[in-house]
């Protein structure tokens, strides 16, 4: 029996998972058990949403409770390292968690730079569909990274540059990157993530510890190895939502279907994409298996959250960096220590980067002063409230598009710098955001007051700096 008031602690990521692939959140199509149980066993917040939408800001924000704005990983490069990284004076929630006696470890990719805070390190910079080779691209080298090149490597010579060869076929980019893998399932990318956490989960050390179980799915490339990628029919596979008559304007603009003519590709894509959902899943299973054998799961605080959803193909749209609810609502499961939980399911409004302090409250771990974010524990416990609404701020990779999103119960405001591209929806009326009421004159009172929250919310963060009581601020002094 582990100390509840000091629990373990495990962190779930996916990358690119859409709220609506869970059977937990009312997908039928999708096999995915083992985050259902996990569901069952916590809470379900039906409502959670995400603060950046890319992988590397918003997990930035997931690491400080912080928003972009704040914490400086504004956007992300198309040369990946060339993105800015969390300033030296930004702590994260590992950090926290490593003064206060924990064990900490990430596997995968918590996609951070510098890395900082962790203990024991596997990691990985991600699938990155766009490299076609491991060395070499003036994007810099492929981000599945040396750890997990040097794994594979020892268990199959040539397996890794396999991958990319794979990936220089003529028909990779005619199908959209969705090609089986050219690796049997126990030399994946996930599955070496996967094994690489059960090797720091059955280290019998006496602190608690705190891992960071960070997978590379259903981020594409879409490439399951078998028998993933036979597991959803092609015929059976729904196409996704198309345009209406009346689309409504965005940035994005509409464009002739990625597809073309080709109905296949979307069915192939779609099915790749649904069977790296499940392979995700699988692994969250295989992991919870050796919690349960080592009789520390029921103590255990678990979360299970991805860094953004993708369009996945609806309304002609594909990939992220929008606001739109497909890329921005995001599944997120709590399993509070002792099974603690008021109801299975919340309703109200929260943000992924809520994430942060509602770790160091569980950890019995002063929530610092410059975490804007709010701890859900309360929440979870029957006794807190969701937020009024949530935020979320987007910089695109060549910075030439700015825009940031408040979203309340009903509505939701989509700011850009060029006006005539800002966006105003009724997600009661309109849940598939088609229709653009910006400039309506029946909406002004209510896009006035959703441009104040957002006003406000700017003007409110300026409040939450490290001051010069937080370890960061007392170590600066030193260094200066």
């Amino acid at each position: 029996m582990s100390d509840i008031s000091r629990p373990n602690i495990l962190l779930i990521t996916t990358d690119q998972q859409r709220y609506d692939t869970l059977g937990a959140t009312g997908n039928t199509r999708i096999k995915t058990p083992h985050m259902d149980q996990l569901a069952e066993r916590g809470v379900l917040f039906k409502q959670a949403y995400i603060q950046n939408p890319v992988c590397m800001g918003s997990r930035a924000c997931m690491m400080t409770g912080r928003y972009p704005h704040q914490h400086g990983v504004t956007y992300m490069d198309s040369i990946i390292d060339e993105s800015p990284g969390l300033p030296s004076w930004e702590l994260t929630f590992m950090e926290h968690l490593q003064m206060a006696g924990y064990r900490t470890g990430a596997t995968g990719k918590p996609h951070m730079m510098p890395q900082k805070g962790f203990n024991f390190e596997r990691l990985s910079g991600g699938k990155g569909f766009r490299w076609t080779e491991s060395e070499g691209l003036p994007i810099g080298p492929g981000p599945l990274g040396p750890d997990y090149a040097s794994w594979l490597e020892a268990r199959h010579p040539g397996g890794y540059e396999m991958i990319y060869e794979q990936r220089r076929k003529s028909e990779y980019w005619p199908n959209h990157t969705a090609m089986p893998s050219v690796l049997p399932l126990e030399e994946y990318s996930d599955y070496w993530i996967t094994e690489q956490s059960i090797e720091f989960l059955n280290y019998p050390g006496p602190k608690p510890f705190f891992l960071w179980f960070s997978l590379l799915n259903p981020h594409a490339p879409l490439d399951p190895p078998s028998p993933y990628d036979e597991l959803y029919p092609l015929k059976d596979i729904i196409l996704p939502k198309s345009r209406s008559d009346n689309p409504h304007l965005s940035p994005k603009g509409w464009p002739e279907p990625w597809w073309g003519d080709d109905e296949l590709r979307i069915r192939r894509w779609l099915s790749y994409y649904y069977g790296l959902v499940t392979l995700a899943d699988d692994m969250i299973g295989r992991v919870i298996k050796v919690l349960e054998e080592r009789g520390i799961l029921d103590d255990m605080l678990i979360i299970m959250t991805s860094d953004h959803g993708d369009m996945a193909g609806d309304y002609n749209m594909m990939e992220k960096g929008n606001f739109y609810e497909e890329v921005t609502h995001v599944p997120l499961i709590i399993k509070p220590p002792g099974g603690r939980v008021a109801d299975n399911t919340i309703d109200g409004l929260v943000e992924v980067s809520d994430i942060a302090p509602t770790i160091l409250d569980y950890a019995g771990v002063p929530i610092p002063s410059e975490m804007q974010t709010i701890s859900l524990k309360p929440l979870i416990e029957g006794d807190g409230k969701p937020h009024e609404y949530v935020f979320c701020e987007f910089i695109s990779a060549d910075r030439k598009r700015k825009g940031s999103c408040v979203r309340t119960d009903r509505y939701k405001y989509i700011h850009w710098e060029n006006e005539e591209l800002c966006e105003f929806y009724d997600l009661q009326q309109d849940p598939d955001e088609q229709i653009n009421l910006y400039g309506k004159s029946e909406y002004l009172n209510n896009i006035d007051r959703h441009k104040s929250l957002l006003l406000d919310h700017y003007l409110r963060s300026q409040n939450h700096y490290y001051r010069d009581d937080t370890p960061t601020a007392r170590e600066l002094k030193t260094w200066m």
